[in-house]
């Protein structure tokens, strides 16, 4: 997705990391996102699994992760389309957008 759209956020509040974070490795998450509401999106790693087929998992500010059973595209378009879904961002607005943070080359 970092090289698709770039190091930046969806809607302002969902950043992609430019590189994973690896804090929560020794825990089986690997950190590609973040919120400004402090949760983390993970991919739940699994050495024996292409990390192409890894789940996404959300820790939440709280610790708890729940887990997804999807790739972080399919999640991205889930919690931006569906309002329903219990992170989404569909509810907050009504158009999406994707802010850059690198200044154009």
């Amino acid at each position: 997705m970092v090289e698709t759209f770039g190091e930046g956020a969806f809607d302002g509040f969902l950043t992609l990391n430019q590189e994973p974070w690896t804090h929560l490795r020794e825990v089986g998450l690997l950190i590609w996102a973040s919120t400004e509401h402090e949760n983390l999106y993970c991919w739940q790693t699994d050495d024996s699994t292409d990390p192409d087929r890894w789940s996404v998992a959300i820790r939440t500010f709280d610790d708890e992760v729940v887990p997804f059973d999807c790739s972080a595209a399919e999640f991205i378009c889930r919690i931006l389309l569906d309002p329903h879904h219990p992170f989404t961002m569909a509810g907050y607005f009504d158009t999406h957008w994707f802010m850059n943070y690198r200044e154009s080359e």
